[in-house]
């Protein structure tokens, strides 16, 4: 009798632990697969947005970045991880290098100057990967003085404003084309 009830109770619990496996799954089972965030590939814009916002939870957290401001300007500045400077060097935010910077890249960009565009040579800062190139952003703007107000903004736009106000970018058009990109895409839900 007791080697019966004993039966009972394993098959029992066996196939409790399988249903619910399938019910977990099938609950979180994602419409949007989620890119490989080891090798740091994507192949979507979905997989671009989704593997920039993994990475976005220290900054908002810590210094109050904006996790739409950040996908924004990894979306412009990068062209969706496409550009030259991104491929060669992981740099998703066009952050210059400075002379005594050690890995960087010299690429052809645009400035601003008297509200003029001119094409200029500038070095960059290269990155051995997309996560090194999210962490250096975050500690640029959280930690650098030019971009204290950043930290006190109440949402993406006034941050979108406050980061061409601290220099961010030259380009006069800068907060629009973040609050463009986040509206378009709902990066806003991302807050």
């Amino acid at each position: 009798m007791k080697n019966k009830i004993s039966i009972v109770f394993i098959i029992t619990s066996m196939l409790f632990f399988i249903l619910s496996s399938i019910l977990i799954l099938f609950l979180f089972k994602s419409s949007t697969p989620l890119p490989d965030l080891y090798n740091e590939k994507f192949e979507t814009k979905d997989e671009f947005i989704q593997l920039v916002y993994s990475k976005t939870n220290y900054g908002y957290k810590k210094y109050n970045i904006y996790p739409s401001i950040t996908i924004a300007q990894a979306i412009l500045e990068s062209n969706w991880g496409n550009s030259n400077l991104t491929q060669k060097g992981k740099n998703l935010f066009g952050i210059k290098a400075s002379k005594d910077y050690k890995n960087k890249v010299d690429f052809p960009t645009n400035e601003f100057v008297d509200n003029k565009k001119v094409k200029v040579v500038q070095s960059f800062r290269a990155y051995d990967s997309y996560s090194e190139s999210i962490e250096d952003y975050t500690n640029l703007l959280g930690k650098a003085k030019r971009y204290e107000s950043l930290k006190k903004c109440k949402d993406y736009k006034e941050q979108a404003i406050a980061l061409y106000a601290c220099g961010y970018s030259t380009d006069p058009n800068y907060p629009q084309k973040l609050i463009s990109i986040i509206e378009k895409y709902k990066l806003y839900e991302y807050d």
